[in-house]
């Protein structure tokens, strides 16, 4: 894949709690979300694979929370749709201008209306937006989208330039046209207290929320205000399904128009899609992975996480959970990304791995491994516990919904972290690799690093390898990160997720390269 720059300028999922609206053998028919919504009338049902849980661009938790957000804020650069390379162009940002490699003069749109009282979208907006994710003192998450950020300048009513400490490889792939380029006033953040989860006090973009049934189903109705592009769905109808295969049935008996299919069904739906509805295959930038807790007392021990490692054949699992899907990764960043890694440190190796075991003195060994409730979590589990019973370890699969997983190895949300031990995790990408690395520094520990990895070294290659413009040497300290990881016993890389999406016949779908959908620009064919 190639990145396009400036008017052709070419990090992230992760899932609050959720509504799994049946076994599997269930449609959606009759479920409450769906009463008298349909097409007709302009009105669009898409499946959120859980329900959101916070919509400020500082604090967001889920991919769910990313798709809303782009459809009730005004994006600074959004990326186009229907091509097969990144290319993102400016969309509240009129233009941007490259003074030199740590100047960026920008221009807004004139006329971007905020809901409310709030007014019309300005320069000071864009820098108390930008300044605000970047400032420590307000501990986001994404403050690594602004790393370099020094501050913005006001030049203008629309019109600024960003100031950065270091050239800045991202600014343009996962920053500006992602959640961390989102503008929003400084007077509504203050009137909410400092941040917001989703109840968003004022809004800006092609859509606006009209009803939130929390686990059941979020309805946004067209914003009139909003005159960036045409907007062509009336209303916006989407609902949290947990489970892919739920999803699928839901969509073949005509209670859904658009929806993520499971990876183990992309086979059958490329044969032939349901109802006379078109059938769309991406390659994306997902990556999936086994995790290993090495602050929990039982894994603390290397050669114990490395025995796990050499335990586990990468292809059975993957293809036990994908049916022939997926392909085994070697590591986190995807192929056509710089820093893609084609080989593992190491492979399949159980008398290896029963060797490590005795060095380790644990002949015997009985952990937990965390997944959520989806059928190729499941698969991929089981498969994991026979593999690792072969080495003399007891696997217990513990299952989980949405909600309840991603607390696991939060620290802010208690104490269970110390408990969790293996788990199978999934992260939604942005097309830049800092968006794979930036989750295992350090500083994301007790955050999104459940695996409690800590490497100096790792550290500063992350913070070198985002002010690096050169490729080449970008991609080789990816690399370099990721053999890092995989040294620590900590991760057992799987896959990249392929994705595959059902359209009902009569919708134009709008999808980015990875098939991120953007439902805002979605049309009648």
């Amino acid at each position: 894949m190639t990145v396009k720059e400036m008017t052709g300028v070419s990090r992230r999922g992760f899932i609050a709690s959720s509504l799994a609206l049946g076994a599997a053998g269930l449609a959606l028919r009759g479920h409450p979300a769906l009463a008298q919504v349909s097409t007709e009338g302009g009105r669009l049902r898409a499946r959120l694979y859980a329900d959101i849980s916070n919509l400020d661009p500082a604090f967001w938790t889920s991919g769910s929370d990313a798709l809303v957000m782009e459809c009730i804020f005004a994006f600074a650069m959004q990326f186009e749709t229907g091509t097969s390379e990144f290319n993102a162009l400016p969309l509240a940002l009129k233009a941007l201008n490259v003074i030199d490699d740590t100047h960026i003069g920008f221009e807004l749109n004139e006329g971007i209306l905020y809901s409310g009282e709030y007014g019309e979208m300005t320069a000071e907006d864009a820098k108390f937006s930008w300044e605000r994710i970047a400032d420590p003192a307000v501990q986001s998450p994404y403050a690594a989208d602004w790393a370099q950020l020094d501050h913005v300048e006001v030049t203008g009513r629309y019109s600024g330039t960003i100031v950065l400490k270091s050239p800045f490889a991202p600014l343009f792939t996962t920053t500006l046209p992602a959640t961390s380029g989102i503008i929003l006033p400084k007077a509504a953040i203050e009137a909410a207290g400092g941040q917001f989860s989703t109840e968003p006090p004022v809004t800006s973009g092609p859509y606006r929320i009209r009803e939130w049934q929390p686990r059941t189903r979020v309805v946004l109705e067209k914003n009139p205000d909003f005159k960036l592009f045409d907007v062509v769905f009336d209303e916006l109808v989407l609902i949290p399904i947990e489970d892919p295969k739920t999803a699928e049935l839901g969509f073949e008996a005509g209670d859904l128009d658009h929806a993520q299919t499971s990876i183990s069904s992309i086979p059958r739906f490329a044969a032939a899609a349901p109802n006379g509805g078109r059938f769309d295959e991406f390659t994306a930038l997902n990556y999936y992975w086994l995790g290993m807790n090495e602050a929990n007392a039982d894994l603390t021990d290397q050669k114990v996480r490395r025995a796990i490692q050499h335990g586990i054949a990468r292809d059975a699992v993957v293809e036990a959970a994908y049916l022939g899907a997926a392909s085994p990764a070697a590591g986190i960043i995807a192929p056509g990304l710089a820093g893609h890694r084609a080989e593992n440190t190491y492979n399949y190796d159980p008398d290896l791995a029963r060797s490590l075991l005795a060095e380790a003195g644990v002949p015997d060994l009985n952990v937990t491994l965390s997944i959520q409730q989806t059928a190729e979590d499941l698969a991929a589990a089981q498969i994991i516990q026979a593999l690792l019973a072969d080495i003399g370890v007891t696997v217990q699969i513990d299952q989980y919904e949405s909600g309840s997983f991603w607390s696991l190895g939060i620290e802010a949300d208690g104490d269970q972290w110390k408990s969790l031990q293996l788990f199978l995790f999934s992260f939604t990408m942005q097309p830049d690799p800092s968006w794979a690395t930036a989750w295992f520094t350090s500083e994301q520990v007790g955050v999104w690093n459940w695996q409690r990895f800590s490497n100096e070294e790792f550290d500063r290659l992350n913070q070198e390898a985002s002010t690096e413009l050169d490729t080449e040497k970008r991609g080789a300290m990816y690399i370099r990160m990721q053999e890092l990881m995989e040294e620590s016993g900590d991760f057992v890389f799987l896959t990249f997720e392929p994705i595959g999406t059902l359209t009902a016949a009569g919708v134009m779908p709008a999808m980015r390269p990875d098939g991120w959908p953007i439902l805002s620009r979605f049309t009648k064919a």
